[in-house]
């Protein structure tokens, strides 16, 4: 998604531009409050929506006592070409090394502090901004400060994080020490350090709730791609195994495969092995252990299929101007929704297809909407449907154009009438101005019970029917 707009900032007027980008932007799928701290994962583990080879996974958390703890995420991506002042080439360390980087002098991308890319658009000429989930952003000189609807706060100076404020956690305060994080601190005390070896100035460790993971870097090979041929071009330092106080190892060995594309093989604790490789030139997977990717350039996003050596494929493909995405799994049929792209309804279900080996399509799902936004009918294919009143009461359901639940309701929006007849009943409700109810239940044509309800609903009499 980010991707979507940054083509549309370089590549239209900036009204146009930042217009169309604002549409994108208020039709990208709501996130938890403030910060998800979840991974960040794309349909495919391990390629993200441009393609690229990107890898996650927690390495340790901290934690506040009986308030909420707070994941340390670790991330590598082989389209980037910055060094983490920790982890070298191509890393980052999510919450330490949160930053801000400008795309141009309207928009702004935040690396932050769960590792997820967020997309920050100025309003207007003004120095305040808008992104993801809610979030608010400010600028004042080099500071840029961003806010989320449910309390959290954080705040950037020279594009480098200084502190985050959480309702639940209390500060987090950054050091640095010549621009390189050192240390965050909790209340005076230190929750996430940077060991670092004297002679050598690597680090060597991450102290994490005062839980110690040490690590090492080697050398990466550095590929470059030149007149089509790719060339060995020097080394750079990259994180090569972690290691946890519980003997628990992992490493992670770069190298090049015989096209001398650059590869990545992790090993576990348990010995399993991973193995993702991408090309010299785009950067973009080209394997992940036995999968093999076929992308594919579709106006301004990708087609992804991958192969498995059954020659099973899997795809997925998302649109986001165009509202749609498509997915397929290994021993499934390929299915497309389509969703609304822009205005109220921006990021709702329109449709759901089915598309055949030969192209044909077959509809499964089809919604309608009120002008609120409120469903108003839903179509499950082939023959039933479901109506809803604006305030999400179900009023009717039809199988092949018989009814199998009706229900009426008043000028109040109150139940009056209700027929089910999968169950073989009928409800029939008066109300008294001062809010009782009279309720008749009707089996197979027939009174089965009466009951009387006063304004809190409870029960005044029953009587059953005699039979």
């Amino acid at each position: 998604m980010t991707r979507i707009i940054e083509r549309v900032l370089k590549g239209a007027g900036r009204c146009a531009a930042m217009a169309l980008a604002g549409i994108i932007l208020a039709a990208l799928p709501a996130q938890t409050c403030g910060l998800d701290w979840t991974l960040p994962l794309a349909h495919f583990a391990g390629v993200e929506e441009s393609g690229y080879v990107s890898y996650w996974e927690t390495i340790g958390e901290i934690g506040f006592g009986s308030k909420e703890a707070l994941p340390v995420h670790i991330g590598f991506n082989s389209s980037r070409e910055a060094s983490s002042s920790v982890l070298g080439k191509g890393w980052t360390v999510a919450l330490l090394e949160s930053h801000v980087e400008p795309i141009d002098e309207n928009a702004l991308r935040v690396i932050m502090p769960d590792g997820w890319t967020f997309l920050f658009l100025r309003n207007g000429n003004t120095q305040t901004w808008r992104g993801n989930a809610g979030w608010l952003g400010e600028t004042n000189d080099s500071v840029f400060t961003i806010t989320a609807p449910c309390g959290w706060k954080i705040k950037y100076d020279g594009g480098k994080i200084q502190e985050i404020d959480g309702a639940r956690i209390g500060t987090l305060t950054y050091f640095y020490n010549g621009g390189v994080p050192t240390e965050i601190d909790h209340d005076g005390h230190a929750v996430l350090q940077v060991e670092r070896d004297p002679a050598s100035g690597t680090a060597s460790a991450l102290i994490i709730g005062g839980q110690r993971v040490a690590l090492a870097l080697a050398q990466r090979p550095h590929v470059i791609s030149l007149g089509g041929q790719n060339l060995l071009n020097g080394l750079d330092p990259s994180l090569s195994s972690l290691q946890w106080p519980d003997g628990k190892k992992e490493t992670f060995a770069f190298g090049t495969v015989k096209s001398l594309n650059p590869s990545l093989t992790i090993t576990d604790s348990q010995q399993n092995h991973r193995t993702l490789v991408w090309d010299a030139a785009l950067r973009q997977i080209k394997s992940d252990n036995q999968w093999t990717y076929s992308l594919k350039t579709v106006n301004d996003h990708l087609r992804i299929t991958r192969t498995s050596p059954q020659n099973q494929t899997e795809i997925f493909e998302q649109d986001d101007a165009a509202g749609m995405t498509a997915e397929k799994d290994a021993d499934g049929a390929e299915r497309v929704t389509y969703r609304f792209a822009s205005g109220p309804l921006a990021g709702f279900v329109r449709k759901i297809e089915q598309v055949a080996d030969n192209g044909t399509r077959q509809p499964l799902y089809s919604a309608s909407y009120y002008p609120s936004g409120q469903l108003l009918r839903e179509i499950f294919y082939p023959d039933k449907v479901k109506y809803y009143s604006e305030s999400r009461q179900l009023l009717k359901e039809t199988i092949g154009g018989h009814v199998i639940y009706e229900q009426d309701l008043d000028a109040q929006g109150r139940v009056t009438h209700i027929v089910d007849t999968t169950h073989e009943f009928e409800v029939k409700k008066t109300y008294d101005p001062k809010g009782g109810q009279l309720i008749e239940v009707f089996r197979h044509g027939a009174l089965y019970y009466t009951e009387k309800l006063d304004d809190k609903r409870s029960l005044i009499t029953f009587d059953e029917a005699k039979k």
